[in-house]
């Protein structure tokens, strides 16, 4: 089977972390196995060390200017170039070369909603897996990023009527069916959500098939805690007074801290007890005897609380902001952002002190005893597959 995945939106490792060991369990079948990336730099070096194809996905040219008054879901597929119609085409039409040239069989979408609206298309059938924000419920208005949903409706039915509008337009060019709402650009044929029910993102969903999270990056660097003092594992993108107000919190109640900081920059002055890396660190070990996991990625999160460690979710986006809700939601951690009223430094010293924090994200662990990495990815081959015999 001649099979091609994905990946349009989102950076950063997580993506190729989901997405290599699916790679590799494909490939292991007999599989003919593509990977088409937006950020080819990234994935390339990584995919040679697996012997994986890569190439670069179709991205086109994304609008230079946002108008006013767009919202939601709709507003991050304009700003990725569905907001104009002849870069959409060229994109869609893009993608369905490649589906040619490689004699594509089936595509497997990772956040790659142009890849499953080519295969759409084209007729090929298609299995999405991600975050419940990667992808959203299918529902007639997607979900709100907001906690009042009221505040945005209308610019979110504006929004997704606008980029819908356009989908259509491309879809009547190319001879394709139309979508009947926009959901259906995330759906693809069948779909895996790489977490659990309690942090999805847009909520619960009845009949949802929810895999865990998939997470194997390959070369990590090696770390190990030195002490037995408060351990807080750190995992942040960016680079800014976030993180080092973090690092000067915890080096103030002297924790040992290993923080992964891809982009940071000049560091604050800190001790000895906190090692910073800039490269991908193998978490195995680390997660599962750290006190405090801070992060604001999904994967990471997720990791965190199905080895029974509480979070600190430090939101640097509105997906960020959703996830730290369903957290706190859940009773398994805290959120600290300009919206809420919690400080770093309460918020830290509550969740390394009281226990309830911990005795709710162990309860969440044990729910989910049962899923691990290699049964995630069998949920995503199991899916692969049964969507290719469906179509076949």
């Amino acid at each position: 089977m001649k099979i091609l995945v994905a990946w349009e939106m989102g950076g950063n490792w997580g993506h190729v972390a989901r997405d290599l060991p699916v790679l590799r369990r494909l490939q292991a079948e007999g599989h003919d196995v593509r990977y088409a990336v937006r950020d080819a730099t990234l994935a390339a070096s990584l995919c040679t060390s697996v012997g994986v194809p890569c190439m670069a996905a179709p991205a086109g040219v994304s609008p230079s200017r946002m108008p006013r008054g767009l919202a939601g879901f709709g507003a991050v597929l304009f700003a990725d170039g569905f907001g104009d119609v002849v870069i959409l085409r060229e994109r869609i039409s893009g993608w369905m070369q490649l589906f040619t040239e490689h004699g594509t069989d089936i595509v497997v979408s990772d956040y790659a909603p142009g890849a499953l609206l080519a295969a759409h298309a084209a007729g090929i059938p298609s299995v999405a897996v991600g975050s419940g924000f990667e992808i959203p419920p299918d529902q007639a208005l997607l979900p709100s990023f907001q906690n009042d949903p009221a505040r945005d409706e209308a610019a979110r039915r504006f929004s997704e009527g606008l980029v819908l509008f356009n989908v259509n337009r491309v879809l009547t060019d190319l001879d394709a069916p139309p979508l009947e709402r926009l959901a259906q650009v995330f759906q693809g044929t069948c779909h895996v959500l790489a977490t659990i029910a309690e942090l999805d993102h847009c909520g619960p969903r009845d009949g949802a098939v929810y895999a865990g999270p998939v997470q194997d990056l390959p070369g990590g660097v090696a770390a190990n805690w030195r002490t037995t003092r408060p351990r807080v594992l750190v995992y942040l993108r960016g680079n800014g007074a976030a993180i080092d107000d973090v690092l000067r919190a915890l080096d103030a109640i002297g924790a040992e801290v290993i923080a992964v900081l891809p982009e940071v920059g000049r560091l604050p002055p800190v001790g000895t007890e906190i090692q910073v890396f800039r490269q991908p660190v193998s978490f195995d070990g680390l997660i599962e005897t750290a006190d405090l996991v801070i992060a604001g990625g999904s994967g990471t999160v997720t990791a965190a609380l199905l080895a029974g460690v509480p979070v600190l979710v430090l939101p640097a986006n509105a997906e960020q902001t959703m996830l730290g809700r369903r957290v706190e939601a859940a009773g398994v951690g805290m959120t600290v952002s300009s919206g809420t009223a919690a400080t770093l430094d309460d918020a830290i010293d509550r969740l390394l002190h009281d226990a309830a924090f911990r005795t709710a994200a162990q309860a969440l662990a044990a729910k989910y005893h049962d899923l691990g990495n290699e049964s995630a990815i069998q949920t995503v081959i199991d899916a692969i597959h049964s969507t290719a015999s469906g179509h076949s």
